[in-house]
């Protein structure tokens, strides 16, 4: 169903550029298809067939990679990424996993010698035209299995069909707004849902123009190739975004063309939408959305609102949990509805019956809803913190070591206990240029004592990211926690 709705669009649209790489590499959308074909062909001598698993890694952002994944979907199945962050034991745990019958990318050192042959999207290509021709119609067939973040635990596998993922996407698109006319640009790995979901088939789907650059594009060049290709959507995290700021301050670049600048992964600060206004020029649209379910919430408003929460998009419901008896009934866990959702986590039943409950999936994310039914995420229901307010979200804090620590130029907060909720808090900064030495553990240090927590800050070099650009909470966790709270 995937490769055949976009295929439908190509028919339409043969000529009009469909991918292309910010080296300047373009595709126009008959030759994707035809791309795709023949990679197809080449996984079908490969012996990849209906129900089979594959496995990739190392895959750069490159036309090639979208070609594959519409490739194994018109197969009938599926993909599984293996991430550049895996060590030995996640790749074995990988192959127990899923079974895979074949491996495309460069070699893992983690992988050792089991698992599947090992094959490149060159040497598939290679293979030439197939006899038969790719089939279509595979609404019940998983196409793909993502990884989750890994908050908490290890990272879980997530199931997709084809169906409810190609009709969550187009109710999405349709929601906030994208067409033909747009140039989408993704400057994340193809091998996670924030950017094949909101970049690669919100583009594709729409017969946009999708543009895909490096990860590791330096901000000030990502601010001139934004400027340059005239974009109209991405979506970034927040630490991206101040990232983009940061650049911008000495590096100014027009962004006027940046109509949807969609922000959302982690909490986003009041101090991150006034400086995206101020400094970019451009109104940062807040959206909320995850590997399991697809997209929740966002805010399309172009009215400059630092505090404006996000509203469930089109065919989405959102309701609010109680934190605890006699609680604040506007705080509470977001709990969402959709018709078109993921088939939860693979071989994890423990977690599925956690996750999704009666046809709703609990995010595990504290929100509050405003008097208008709005709602603003807050964090994490596993970092929150006990203070004497109350549940104080970990990004919040956070927000506040920014604002009231200036020696501090980077933070995470988490509870050095995943499962502990309690006044007792951990938490690494980045101390900014030129700062003193211990200042920023000091000013750290005393606003926690004035919000009556514990906490232990330790000073490192740079905060652990995972390869989507979170902070990294286990690793945290595992270096930083004193052993008494592990």
């Amino acid at each position: 169903m995937l490769f055949e709705t976009i295929r439908g669009i190509a028919a339409a649209r043969p000529g009009s550029p469909a991918v292309e790489t910010a080296g300047g590499e373009s595709w126009t959308y008959a030759r994707l298809i035809e791309r795709t074909e023949l990679l197809g062909a080449g996984l079908r001598a490969r012996g990849v067939g209906p129900g089979d698993t594959v496995v990739c890694h190392g895959l750069p952002n490159t036309p090639d990679y979208v070609a594959f994944i519409l490739a194994v979907a018109a197969l009938r199945a599926c993909y599984v990424p293996v991430l550049a962050d895996f060590d030995r034991a996640a790749v074995d745990r990988v192959f127990a996993l899923t079974a895979p019958v074949l491996w495309v990318g460069s070699p893992h050192p983690g992988r050792g010698e089991s698992g599947p042959p090992r094959t490149g999207l060159a040497a598939l290509a290679a293979a030439g035209p197939g006899s038969a021709p790719l089939a279509t119609g595979h609404a019940d067939r998983v196409f793909r299995r993502l990884w989750t973040s890994g908050s908490t635990k290890l990272p879980k596998l997530v199931s997709w069909k084809q169906g409810p993922f190609v009709r969550e996407r187009l109710r999405w698109i349709a929601d906030i707004g994208v067409g033909e006319s747009d140039v989408v640009l993704c400057r994340h790995t193809l091998d996670v849902a924030h950017a094949t979901d909101l970049h690669v088939f919100a583009a594709l789907l729409a017969g946009a123009r999708l543009i895909l650059t490096d990860p590791r594009t330096p901000p000030a060049e990502l601010l001139d190739q934004l400027s340059r290709r005239r974009v109209t959507l991405m979506s970034a995290l927040p630490n991206h975004y101040e990232d983009l700021i940061g650049a911008a301050r000495s590096h100014p670049a027009d962004l006027s063309g940046l109509r949807r600048p969609l922000c959302g992964g982690a909490y986003i600060s009041p101090a991150l939408m006034r400086s995206g206004a101020e400094v970019l020029g451009v109104r940062l649209r807040q959206v909320y959305g995850s590997t399991e379910f697809g997209l929740g919430l966002g805010n399309m408003d172009d009215i400059v609102q630092s505090e404006a929460g996000m509203v469930p998009v089109g065919g989405v419901r959102a309701r609010l949990a109680p934190l605890g008896e006699g609680s604040d009934p506007d705080l509470g866990v977001l709990v969402l509805r959709s018709d078109c959702t993921s088939e939860g986590y693979l071989h994890d039943d423990e977690a599925n019956a956690v996750t999704f409950r009666g046809g709703e999936f609990w995010t595990g994310d504290i929100a509050r809803r405003g008097a208008d039914g709005s709602y603003r995420v807050l964090g994490r229901t596993t970092d929150a913190v006990a203070s004497a307010d109350g549940p104080l979200p970990a990004p919040v804090l956070d927000a506040l070591i920014a604002e009231r620590c200036p020696a501090a130029a980077d933070s995470v907060s988490l509870t050095p206990d995943p499962e502990v909720y309690a006044p007792d808090v951990l938490v690494v900064v980045r101390a900014s240029a030129g700062a003193a030495s211990g200042a920023a553990v000091a000013q750290v240090q005393s606003l926690l004592r004035e919000l009556g927590l514990h906490g232990v800050v330790r000073e490192v070099e740079s905060v652990p990211r995972t390869v989507v650009g979170k902070p990294d909470k286990p690793l945290i966790r595992r270096r930083w926690a004193p052993q008494r709270a592990r």
